[in-house]
């Protein structure tokens, strides 16, 4: 008899439509410099990125989802619903699933996708449910920026990321580095390219100067650096 008879399968909700799983989330973001989809929530509720945004010198101290189009109240409204399936709605994992898998962009199926272009983890729950979705969606690759650094180490501790997860941890102050924890990678922002000559960084495109070999305007063009586990740190150019 196998030992694993009695092991508990987990049974996913099968939708039958888009907008019966849209119900359970209430929608996707649309980060406009990507090629592909997000999920936002709102920034007024990081738990580490409150603390350092009342800090100088910080990256989160003139944090862009703080201002701008993200004030307006029906952005919030949005950002807002999206955390409240997070945390109350038994099914949302099952329709983040179901919407990955079959969602479309410019035709395409998802081959990436970014987690909290707006926001940040809650908990090692909302981790834990994060990692179970990119389990069930193996054919994306995707994207965790955070500075939860304590819910990850904690985490990691006792849970391994999916290979198509890449957990990557922001360093808190501009031109600082960032706390490395095993099995994930790291970012940092500097005041100018080319600042880390780690061979293992990458400068991210967006910003760069002119003379950056990967330029690409405002946008992230055909660069993935940030979902790839195997480039161990990228910088951004504060903007």
């Amino acid at each position: 008899m196998s030992q694993n008879i009695f092991e508990m399968k987990r049974i996913y909700k099968k939708f039958d439509t888009m907008l019966s799983a849209q119900a359970h989330v209430h929608s996707l973001s649309n980060p406009s410099k990507m090629a592909t989809y997000g999920y936002s929530i709102s920034a007024l509720e990081c738990k580490m990125g409150a603390i350092l945004h009342e800090l100088d010198d910080m990256v989160c101290s003139d944090c862009y989802a703080r201002k701008g189009r993200y004030i307006f109240p029906d952005v919030q409204n949005a950002l807002n619903k999206r955390l409240s399936h997070i945390k109350n709605d038994p099914l949302w994992v099952d329709a983040m699933i179901y919407i990955l898998n079959k969602k479309r962009k410019d035709k395409k199926k998802l081959s990436l996708f970014r987690w909290h272009d707006s926001g940040d983890i809650q908990s090692e729950e909302h981790l834990d449910k994060i990692c179970e979705i990119a389990r069930a969606t193996p054919n994306i690759k995707h994207w965790l920026p955070t500075k939860e650094i304590v819910m990850v180490r904690n985490y990691s501790k006792t849970h391994i990321f999916p290979e198509n997860l890449n957990v990557r941890i922001s360093a808190f102050k501009i031109n600082g580095k960032a706390v490395k924890i095993d099995g994930t990678t790291t970012s940092v922002t500097a005041t100018k390219v080319g600042v880390n000559k780690d061979e293992s960084n990458h400068d991210c495109p967006i910003y760069a100067d002119k003379l950056h070999v990967h330029e690409h305007g405002k946008s992230c063009g055909d660069c993935t650096a940030c979902y790839n586990r195997l480039i161990t740190n990228v910088t951004y150019l504060k903007h």
